[in-house]
């Protein structure tokens, strides 16, 4: 059995064209040598039975560079990373990192208590709790017909 070396790609639309640039400049590193320029964390919302749970990974940033705003029962979480300065002399053979500005937004359900609406940052992982609003039962009561 001979062993091939296997060097794992990212699936793009543009595999076939960097194929063909690669063919051509024969890259030591196997990938393409493009930036991404958009960007927006990974989030997770999760429901228990008393609020949901928003939980973004936001790596290399402080809670100081990240904001989360309610308006128009609409929650956005938005920040910033700063790129890495670049020098006339460094050359990427692959970058994979993003900067630049994201936001991401969600529509609140009406069960949401936006007044209980808390949020820590920690390790570059954001968690918002959503408490849910105490839902009045309809009361019973017996009308005396006259």
């Amino acid at each position: 059995m001979t062993l091939i070396k296997w060097t794992p790609r990212p699936v793009s639309m543009f595999n076939d064209m960097d194929n063909m640039i690669d063919s051509v400049f024969n890259s030591d590193w196997g990938f393409p040598a493009r930036e991404r320029t958009n960007w927006s964390p990974a989030v997770d919302v999760m429901e228990k039975d008393d609020s949901y749970i928003i939980t973004a990974d936001i790596p290399g940033l402080t809670k100081k560079d990240v904001n989360v705003n309610i308006s128009e029962d609409v929650l956005s979480i938005s920040g910033d990373r700063s790129h890495d300065t670049d020098q006339d002399s460094d050359r990427y053979h692959y970058r994979e990192r993003s900067h630049g500005a994201f936001v991401r937004s969600f529509n609140l359900p009406e069960s949401v208590n936006e007044k209980k609406i808390t949020a820590n940052f920690n390790d570059g992982i954001l968690t918002i709790e959503l408490p849910k609003a105490e839902i009045a039962e309809p009361k019973a009561r017996q009308i005396k017909i006259n």
